[in-house]
């Protein structure tokens, strides 16, 4: 392997390890936000906690679709 080669195979590694980072950022801080809603109601299922980490999961993947795409 060149160092040509070596330049883009680190950039990918870099890309897609960015993509999950930030998958689990929005995911976490949307589980956070629910499950801090849920313990300032009182609640005894955490209903916010489960809405709100399936919408992080949705944002996140429409963030990686959009960006794969404009690689392209």
């Amino acid at each position: 392997m060149d160092n040509e080669e070596k330049d883009k195979s680190s950039a990918t590694y870099v890309k897609y390890t960015s993509m999950g980072f930030q998958m689990l950022v929005i995911i976490g801080v949307f589980a956070f936000a629910g499950n801090k809603i849920d313990h300032y109601r009182g609640s005894k299922t955490p209903l916010f906690t489960a809405l709100l980490s399936l919408i992080g999961v949705v944002i996140s993947l429409y963030q990686v679709i959009r960006q794969l795409n404009a690689k392209k």
